[in-house]
């Protein structure tokens, strides 16, 4: 057992000293870690840059930004850094501090912040034999990315990432694949696809039930006598709901100059609110006037509103209101004690008869405005869907 710890021992041991000798070897004779690796100044470095792993972690539409965490494997020659193997028991690979030796000031350019998991002094650096320099940079970056939102939330965005070395020209250290010869930068393309399934559930299809149920509630009458001013103030609630939900979208968009599609979805239903609104002001003004001016309905617009069915009715009716009864003639001699009697009885069926004309004109009106009622109630709701259908079509 002892001889075995002996032989252990004696074995990591030599391997550390083949090691330290090789590391020693190679920094110590004359290595430089600010010049360039290339025996001809003349030549370029040839850095090749690998996205390995990148991870999404937040995209922030409002400042264009999207934040990712990212491994870059950069692999370049170090015309300074080869050994044979045979003379060090057959290594081929050691690791060195990336501080000892030359590297290249790889930044991503279109970054505005960088948050590196590891400092440079503790991170390591796989050197070959044949020169091969191997680097693993590794961190949380803040990318710039121009996002385009018109079809917002069905949008989808590209975000470009240029790396490279930021001291160097093409013609010191020229990056690999590179396809500009004018720029050292290598650039990856991230694309990211939005899922819409949030913003539908929570923010489309309630806008469409909310401006549904507002144009029911504004063209629907609220009781048997036809009463519409509550109806205005539904109106005006749906339309503050709805400048709400816009001003959520607005706020987690971009300020740009176009307006997403959603945004144009919820402004065309305040629209279609708004003009609901506006008609319904409309015919509950005419309607007052209509009863309280005493205005006779005329024929041609139960014709309009296609209301054959009531067409027995408002023609009894339209001559009830054009032709009034009269009181009755005068049957007896003004000296007839019956005289005074049949003034006040006449009178009496004059006001009766009055009062009957002015309700058979308001159940025309109302009718008549009921019947309205219901045209624009199918009118608003066949546009809110067709609204909702060329958003959803996309």
């Amino acid at each position: 057992m002892l001889i075995w710890s002996v032989l252990l021992f004696c074995g990591e041991g030599f391997a550390k000293s083949v090691t330290s000798t090789l590391v020693h070897r190679l920094l110590n004779t004359g290595y430089n870690s600010s010049d360039r690796p290339v025996l001809n100044e003349n030549d370029a470095v040839n850095l090749t840059i690998i996205a390995n792993a990148l991870t999404l972690l937040r995209m922030d539409q409002a400042e264009e930004t999207a934040i990712f965490s990212a491994e870059f494997i950069l692999e370049w020659k170090d015309a300074f850094l080869k050994w044979d193997p045979a003379e060090f028991d057959g290594q081929k690979r050691v690791k060195i501090k990336e501080v000892q030796i030359w590297r290249p000031d790889v930044t991503v350019s279109t970054s505005i912040a960088k948050e590196s998991l590891l400092d440079a002094s503790e991170r390591y650096v796989d050197v070959f034999y044949d020169g091969v320099v191997r680097q693993s940079v590794y961190a949380v970056y803040t990318n710039l990315c121009n996002m385009k939102v018109n079809e917002f939330p069905y949008d989808s965005q590209v975000c470009t990432i240029d790396i490279g070395p930021w001291s160097y020209t093409d013609e010191e250290v020229h990056s690999i694949p590179g396809k500009s010869i004018e720029s050292p930068y290598t650039g990856f393309e991230l694309y990211v696809e939005r899922r819409p399934q949030f913003y539908l559930w929570v923010l489309l299809i309630p806008t469409f039930v909310i401006t549904t149920v507002s144009i029911c509630g504004l063209f629907i009458p609220t009781n048997t006598l036809g009463d519409r001013e509550e109806k205005v103030n539904l109106g005006l609630t749906t339309l503050l709901s709805s400048a709400v939900i816009l001003e959520i979208v607005a706020n987690s968009m971009p300020k740009a100059s176009a307006l997403p599609l959603l945004g144009n979805f919820i402004l065309a239903e305040i629209f279609v609110v708004a003009a609901g609104v506006v008609c319904s002001v409309i015919t509950l003004t005419l309607h007052h006037r209509a009863n309280t001016r005493k205005w006779k309905p005329k024929p041609w617009m139960m014709k309009i509103l296609g209301m054959t069915g009531s067409k027995k009715f408002f023609l009894s009716s339209l001559r009830r209101i054009e032709k009034p009864k009269k009181g009755a003639t005068a049957l007896l001699m003004q000296s007839s004690p019956w005289a005074e009697f049949l003034t006040s009885l006449r009178s009496l069926l004059s006001y009766l008869d009055e009062e009957e004309v002015d309700r058979l004109r308001e159940l025309a009106w109302l009718k008549l405005f009921d019947r309205l009622d219901v045209v624009l109630l199918i009118v608003f709701l066949i546009g809110n869907c067709i609204v909702t259908i060329v958003v959803c079509s996309h």
